[in-house]
C-alpha cells in the first residue's frame, strides 16, 4: 500500500445514459405494435400507458445523453490546463449557474473552432428539444376546454372533445408534440435523432471519438460513433442536416 497513489479521473455517464434512451425507445416501439389503434375519445388520456411511459422515458435519456457528454467534454477540456481567467471562472460555476443552452454554446465557442451561426438548424432543433424537455420535468396543471356528455352511469361523463385553453407555442422545426398528454414513440424517435446529430456535431469538434453500444443481431452488439448510428437508423426527420458539414474545414 507504500505505492499507492490518488489520481484525478472523469466517468463519462453519457454511454449508459445512451443505452437508457435506446432500450427505452425499442419499448416504446414495442408499446405501440401492441396496442389497439382505436381511441376512446378525443383526448389522450393515456389509455395505453405503455407507450408515452417508455417514450418519455427515452426523451429525457437522450437529453441527459447530451447534457453529460458537453459536461464530460468541458472538463476533459480543462484536465491538463493551469486555469486561470475566463476558464478559472467557469470552472467555478459551470455545474450551477449556467443552462444547459449556455454550456453548449461556450463549450463550441472557447473549445473548439466552430461558429454556431453556420449551424442554426442544428441549434434550433436543440432549442426546441430544451424546451420540449423542460415541459415534461418542469410539468405545470395543463387547462383544456371540453365537449362532455352525461352517460347512464352514475358519476361517469364521455368526453367527444378538448382543446387547450392557452394555446402554447409550437414546435415549428421539430414538430414535437405541444401537449405532455399527446407524447408519443413519434416524439421519442425525434429526440433521439436530434441527441444523435447534437452529439455528432461535438464528436467531429472535439478529440473525443464517441462511441455507444448499438444491436448488431440477436442478442449481439457493437460500439459505433453517432454518425454510424444516425446512417443505420430506420427513420429519419432531419435529413436536411447533412453529417458531412460538421466536420471542421481544417479537418476537410
Amino acid at each position: 500500500m507504500n505505492n499507492v497513489e490518488i489520481l484525478p479521473l472523469i466517468i463519462d455517464l453519457s454511454g449508459s445514459f445512451f443505452k437508457s434512451s435506446r432500450d427505452a425507445l425499442e419499448r416504446a416501439r414495442q408499446a405501440q405494435l401492441d396496442k389497439n389503434p382505436q381511441e376512446p375519445t378525443g383526448l389522450n388520456l393515456f389509455p395505453y400507458e405503455a407507450e408515452p411511459q417508455a417514450s418519455i422515458e427515452s426523451i429525457v435519456f437522450s437529453f441527459l445523453t447530451i447534457e453529460g457528454t458537453i459536461n464530460y467534454l468541458f472538463f476533459n477540456e480543462l484536465r491538463e490546463r493551469l486555469l486561470k481567467g475566463i476558464e478559472k471562472w467557469l470552472r467555478q460555476r459551470w455545474k450551477w449557474n449556467l443552462s444547459i443552452y449556455d454550456r453548449f454554446f461556450i463549450l463550441v465557442n472557447q473549445f473548439s473552432m466552430a461558429n454556431l451561426d453556420s449551424f442554426q438548424y442544428l441549434t434550433s432543433l436543440f432549442t426546441e428539444f430544451i424546451t420540449f424537455r423542460n415541459r415534461i420535468v418542469h410539468a405545470t396543471p395543463e387547462q383544456y376546454h371540453a365537449l362532455v356528455e352525461p352517460s347512464g352511469t352514475e358519476n361517469v361523463s364521455l368526453v367527444h372533445d378538448v382543446e387547450p385553453v392557452q394555446e402554447r407555442k409550437p414546435f415549428s422545426i421539430s414538430e414535437l408534440s405541444n401537449e405532455i398528454g399527446r407524447i408519443n414513440y413519434e416524439d421519442a424517435k425525434r429526440c433521439f435523432e436530434i441527441m444523435l446529430l447534437v452529439i455528432c456535431f461535438l464528436d467531429e469538434q472535439f478529440i473525443a471519438e464517441f462511441k455507444f453500444p448499438w444491436p448488431a443481431g440477436v442478442s449481439v452488439q457493437k460500439y459505433l460513433r453517432p454518425r454510424d448510428i444516425i446512417s443505420s437508423l430506420d427513420f429519419r426527420y432531419y435529413t436536411g442536416l447533412r453529417i458531412e458539414s460538421f466536420i471542421p474545414e481544417s479537418i476537410k
